[in-house]
């Protein structure tokens, strides 16, 4: 199972997005689900209180509901990760999931990682920047040469890095902007010793 979640956070709809998302099954959180018309695509699930959604966007999109009580102890948005996690999917792209409301990205990069954790492939997106959680062992990234590149400890972390401008040796990092503003000579190699990290690409 691939899911695409629409998330309530920016996203801006290119032609190259539309085409990664070939083969995924969308599912929207609440207002997220602007994001099906921007793309035009066609969603298959609409899950959240509708607190955020008007009633021409619900006339315009008539497509399933799950509707959630407002008062309750987590957002539309967790609510879709943990339905996706429930279910097994095998890769996620949360879609709007970045940017925004920092405290809602913040939630989401965590949410990201209990969905890695889980095993399930994940990358979140503002439809330009693509962050990628990633967990202790060795990860091999095809990234196109010249691509500008970040590597976050999240929140502390012994990285190294290999294929890139700056190459870095396994070194423990915490709270740092050594690791931000690389470039990619090619496909990179991330070795995560300890703790956990967020790899960042730009356009």
């Amino acid at each position: 199972m691939r899911l695409a979640l629409l998330l309530g956070g920016p996203l801006l709809a290119t032609e190259g997005l539309r085409e990664r998302l070939e083969g995924f099954r969308l599912w929207a959180a609440d207002s997220g689900a602007r994001h099906a018309l921007a793309l035009g695509l066609p969603l298959e699930l609409w899950l959240g209180d509708m607190d955020s959604s008007p009633p021409w966007l619900q006339e315009a999109l008539p497509v399933p509901k799950e509707v959630l009580p407002r008062d309750k102890d987590l957002t539309d948005g967790e609510a879709l990760f943990r339905k996706a996690l429930e279910l097994g999917a095998e890769e996620v792209l949360g879609l709007g999931a970045l940017g925004g409301r920092l405290d809602h990205t913040l939630a989401h990069l965590e949410l990201a990682f209990l969905l890695a954790e889980r095993g399930s492939r994940v990358a979140l997106t503002d439809g330009l920047t693509w962050a990628f959680p990633l967990l202790p062992g060795t990860h091999g990234l095809p990234v196109r040469p010249g691509s500008p590149f970040s590597l976050l400890p999240f929140p502390e972390a012994t990285l190294g890095v290999e294929g890139a401008r700056w190459d870095l040796p396994p070194t423990f990092l915490r709270a740092t902007t050594r690791t931000l503003e690389n470039q990619a000579l090619g496909p990179l190699k991330v070795r995560v010793e300890r703790g956990r990290a967020l790899l960042y690409l730009f356009p």
